[in-house]
């Protein structure tokens, strides 16, 4: 009898990890839900059309095991807070951007230099390779596992009141900054950067509390700028660069299986996703200009060059001061513009 309860007791055992091994998303055999916290609102693309869909693919693929909740809107903390809430946990994914968290990230900073990227889908996909390529860009991400990094169009400069052709017309107007480094951009150019969320700008036009805004074509069909402006001046002068990052105990936790799901969904394939979602917007946002008779000025030719010599110098003191801090400034920057021109000739 007594061998006859160890052999019972031996195979209910051995039922149970088989069960686990095949429906288990963490590496126990406890299905997961992984909270997800960002800044954007809730009917925001960047939830509605990206994370949404990677966790319609994460479900659908570990059959239920691994799913998603979403905290849009800095419901679980502000949009500054988002990378540290990924490394302690408060969120086991967290999306922001990068400018959100100045001092943090000196080596992504380089996407946020004028006239690097003509879209957010080429932009995404300089910064994932560069990430892929760089081991002190890896080292800034360190304390978390990045699942994708991406970024939106860029920025243009849009105003209500100001015509901007030289860059003479930026002397003394206050110009809605989205980054530490779009203020060095704007100073150089003679105007003022004047830090504010993007759901301060549209009513910070209207009322002249701002003279124009540094933001993207997306700006003007997500949050409607197309309403307050009168001027849009295209010359690509910074990109925003964006992170969505998952907690390494979290990570760690899920099953081998699940954990290769996962980056199977994930990494350059969906930062490109990301960028052409920006884009797509960007273009609903230009049509929406045209039709309210906004005037678009065109930095191109001859046109760009006066644009290109006065903020030379700011590229070149983001390679100086990161050179002298020890990192492949100068290399990460020419690694870039290489990446640039390849995605460039890819188009034609």
């Amino acid at each position: 009898m007594v061998m006859l309860f160890l052999i019972i007791v031996f195979t209910a055992c051995s039922d149970t990890k088989v069960i686990s091994s095949e429906a288990n998303s963490t590496s126990d055999g406890t299905p997961i839900t992984l909270i997800v916290s960002h800044f954007q609102p809730g009917n925001h693309p960047i939830q509605t059309s990206v994370l949404k869909k990677l966790n319609d693919d994460l479900k659908a693929i570990t059959s239920g095991r691994v799913d998603m909740e979403f905290y849009p809107s800095n419901t679980l903390g502000d949009a500054g807070s988002q990378y540290d809430m990924a490394v302690t946990g408060e969120a086991d994914i967290a999306l922001s951007v990068y400018g959100y968290s100045t001092g943090r990230f000196p080596l992504v900073t380089v996407m946020e230099l004028p006239f690097l990227a003509e879209s957010a889908e080429q932009a995404s996909e300089i910064l994932s390779t560069l990430y892929g390529e760089f081991s002190e860009i890896k080292a800034e991400h360190d304390d978390t596992v990045p699942l994708f990094l991406f970024s939106a169009e860029p920025a243009q400069i849009m105003s209500k009141d100001y015509k901007v052709e030289t860059p003479d017309d930026m002397q003394g107007l206050r110009v809605r900054s989205p980054s530490a480094s779009a203020n060095e951009i704007i100073e150089s150019l003679g105007a003022t950067p004047i830090s504010m969320p993007m759901g301060d700008v549209y009513e910070s036009l209207e009322r002249g509390v701002i003279d124009a805004a540094m933001v993207p074509f997306e700006s003007l069909y997500n949050y409607s700028f197309h309403e307050v402006i009168n001027y849009i001046t295209v010359g690509d002068f910074s990109a925003t660069p964006f992170f969505s990052v998952m907690n390494k105990d979290i990570y760690q936790g899920l099953s081998d299986t699940d954990r290769e799901i996962l980056r199977g969904l994930t990494g350059k394939d969906l930062a490109k996703e990301a960028g052409r979602i920006y884009d797509a917007d960007g273009e609903r946002g230009l049509d929406l200009a045209k039709e309210s008779g906004v005037e678009i000025i065109e930095l191109e030719g001859d046109a760009l060059i006066p644009w290109q010599e006065e903020l030379e110098p700011t590229v070149q003191k983001w390679i100086d001061e990161k050179d002298a801090e020890g990192y492949p400034a100068e290399e990460i920057y020419k690694r870039a513009m290489e990446l640039k021109e390849e995605l460039d000739d890819g188009k034609e």
